[in-house]
């Protein structure tokens, strides 16, 4: 049985792949949280160890530059260093493609850079579900303002379907970016649910996946049935 460590199992994608991991029955996984990852850490040899601990604050990393650099790029390479491991599995962002003018894009950069050809690179990008509780879609849900422009193209996708083909790819190498097969303007999704969030014009935030999709890949306006149930049926 594949022995596969989770670390970051705590977290928002964390907790979902280890759930996918345990629904397929047929890996041994090990989920890491901070308060055990020395131990597990020394506790022998994984076949996969999957990073999905890098932290996922976009307007903290921006102001906390030094400390998104530890637990980003300082804590992929101590993984890679001190664990024991055969593949390595490093969950990224597409941020890591289209914002490299911020901190948070460029760390998920540097991080991705210490990965080798044999390893395999998840690019998410924006999700819903689970334990959701920041993002634009939490803004949308409280008619905070969005710190982006409406016209901005994103591809939600369901965090649990996110786990769910990672967890089925876990031997696969190289750069995947993965999302919905479609994309919706933000004010789009503002205005079906009856939101009264306003935008930042002069900041478009596309995000969504270029290394191809599939057929049967979600559709991003499904997220509209979610965010209206988020509201409580009020839109």
């Amino acid at each position: 049985m594949v022995r596969v460590a989770v670390v970051g199992a705590a977290g928002y994608v964390g907790s979902e792949l280890v759930a996918a991991l345990r629904r397929g029955g047929d890996c041994d996984v090990v989920p890491v949280v901070r308060a055990d990852h020395d131990r597990l850490r020394d506790a022998g040899h994984y076949d996969v160890l999957v990073n999905a601990a890098c932290p996922s604050k976009r307007y903290w990393a921006e102001h906390n530059p030094a400390d998104d650099h530890t637990e980003t790029v300082r804590k992929t390479e101590r993984l890679r260093r001190d664990w024991k491991w055969d593949r390595f599995v490093q969950i990224s962002s597409i941020s890591a493609r289209t914002q490299l003018d911020t901190v948070y894009g460029r760390h998920r950069v540097q991080a991705e850079q210490l990965c080798g050809p044999a390893d395999l690179i998840v690019r998410l990008g924006p999700m819903y579900g689970g334990d959701y509780r920041k993002g634009v879609l939490a803004d949308l849900v409280a008619d905070r303002p969005v710190y982006a422009s409406g016209s901005s193209r994103q591809s939600f996708a369901p965090v649990a379907w996110c786990a769910e083909w990672i967890a089925a790819r876990l031997d696969r190498t190289g750069l995947a970016e993965i999302g919905a097969r479609t994309a919706v303007t933000l004010a789009e999704v503002r205005d079906a649910v009856g939101s009264h969030s306003e935008f930042a014009k002069d900041y478009v935030d596309d995000q969504f996946p270029v290394t191809g999709t599939e057929p049967d890949w979600p559709d991003a306006r499904e997220v509209i049935g979610w965010l209206k149930r988020m509201r409580g049926g009020d839109a």
